[in-house]
């Protein structure tokens, strides 16, 4: 990676992080030139507008999510010992960068703001949805989960568990270990385990 690279992927973790605490849709290159120290010009040099920006900061966070959740898992696991590796990695993936996940944030920003925006996120879940059912589907032709097990159904429970998670936190029902999360998601598990 080249210095300009380097450079850039330092101002797209701290624009990461800003998105995070404050919202994707408050980040701006003014409010990024300000925290990284660099002049609005030579943000303005690497990201032309605030919208792509947003959607560098969207990739670069589609990145860290790949390398923080799905490459980590050990392909010699069983189909179901992958799927729970890969949950235990997705439910804490965020938190070096904020209380929330920036997905879930910019689906609920952008859910009703057409654009390169809002098709970018909603695009990334989709991505994210058909990976996880492809994981299911793996457990369940492995005879790990029953053979009626619909993987889609599954997913949309898990996928709920874990936007529960994420909103009852910053309510203080759920804990920061996400006990409640685990809980609910291991009696998910045992209802489909064959």
């Amino acid at each position: 990676m080249g210095k300009g690279q380097e450079t850039k992927q330092q101002i797209l973790a701290t624009a990461l992080k800003i998105a995070t605490q404050s919202s994707l849709d408050n980040l701006t290159i003014g409010g990024l030139a300000v925290a990284t120290g660099m002049s609005k010009s030579g943000l303005f040099s690497h990201f032309k507008s605030k919208e792509t920006l947003q959607l560098n900061v969207l990739e670069f966070a589609n990145d860290l999510f790949q390398s923080i959740v799905i490459k980590p898992i050990d392909r010699e696991l069983d189909p179901l010992n992958q799927l729970l590796s890969l949950c235990k990695n997705w439910l804490g993936w965020y938190e070096e960068q904020a209380k929330t996940c920036i997905f879930i944030s910019a689906a609920v920003e952008f859910d009703d703001q057409p654009g390169a925006i809002h098709d970018q996120v909603k695009q990334d879940l989709a991505n994210w949805l058909s990976y996880l059912t492809h994981k299911v589907e793996l457990v369940i032709k492995s005879g790990q989960f029953k053979a009626d097990v619909n993987a889609e159904q599954f997913v949309f429970e898990l996928y709920a568990l874990y936007l529960g998670s994420q909103s009852m936190s910053w309510l203080g029902v759920e804990d920061e270990y996400h006990s409640r999360f685990n809980h609910a998601f291991n009696q998910l598990i045992e209802r489909h385990r064959a």
